[in-house]
């Protein structure tokens, strides 16, 4: 039987990527317990998160908000390839496909779903094609999430665009200050997609109080170069406007139809919802 790349850990590097330079889609990979990372990967994710906030705390804490993110992605992607009957997924800005992404919470519901992955950090890119390079229902393009036409009309090749589609936005929007438009970028993918189609997108939260955060966020936009925006729960519910939101609307991600009994440390705040283009 052939091994699967995305569950068998392997130190060697696909092509165009360098194993030697930390990554951060490998490093939130291994903090999340998955197996596409390296060395280089996991020394940092081992030292860089020591003064991260929040109930837990540190690397821990680091774990706990990923999975927490991750655990709201999955139940709803779940939700749309259940209950709402949706067979094909456009996920921008992914990171590396790996630990129950949105093809794994697809398929555990429906089978036969389709889905296309978008990043265009280049090392990612060839890291995240090596892992799909055996299943024909999921690609990854190289492209950037803020170039809808650019996405929308290669995409086409795997989705049917007259046919609904969920639009993953999963940790993506935060990092497009209000000046470059993300209204308009999520507007210009809506206008892609027919009636019946849905937007599933989460976001960091803003709480002008947690001076721990900020501290931190600061110092990660200086070690990655990248800013992060925390938009308050009405700014991030302003990206749904005109769609019907499903229920229980924009809520933490812990809060997003937990599974019953599900208890355990807080993770830091982040929004997250779902709607349905009328």
């Amino acid at each position: 039987m052939s091994e699967n790349p995305s569950t068998t850990r392997r130190e060697e590097a696909p092509v165009g990527v360098n194993a030697l330079i930390p990554n951060t889609a490998r490093i939130m990979d291994y903090l999340l317990g998955g197996t596409a990372n390296f060395a280089s990967d996991r020394a940092v994710g081992d030292n860089a998160f020591v003064n991260w906030p929040g109930e837990t705390g540190g690397i821990e804490g680091v774990r706990v908000d990923l999975h927490a993110a991750r655990d709201a992605l999955r139940r709803i992607v779940g939700h749309l390839a259940g209950e709402c009957g949706i067979r094909q997924f456009l996920d921008l800005a992914t990171g590396l496909p790996t630990m129950g992404n949105t093809h794994e919470a697809a398929r555990a519901v429906a089978p036969g779903c389709r889905v296309v992955y978008v990043d265009n950090e280049p090392s990612v890119s060839a890291h995240g094609q090596y892992l799909l390079a055996s299943d024909p229902d999921t690609v990854f393009l190289d492209a950037d999430f803020r170039d809808p036409k650019d996405i929308l009309g290669r995409a086409a090749a795997t989705l049917d665009f007259s046919r609904p589609v969920g639009l993953v936005l999963f940790g993506v929007l935060h990092f497009v200050d209000d000046a470059d438009g993300p209204e308009r970028i999520v507007a210009d993918l809506l206008d892609a997609v027919p009636r019946g189609s849905y937007l599933a997108l989460s976001h960091f939260a803003k709480d002008d109080e947690d001076t721990a955060m900020n501290a931190m966020l600061t110092e990660m936009d200086k070690q990655t170069g990248e800013s992060v925006v925390r938009r308050t729960r009405s700014e991030v519910a302003r990206f749904f406007e005109g769609m019907d939101v499903v229920p229980p609307g924009v809520v933490e991600t812990e809060l997003w139809r937990p599974p019953e009994g599900a208890s355990g440390p807080k993770p830091l705040p982040m929004w997250c919802g779902l709607a349905r283009k009328r």
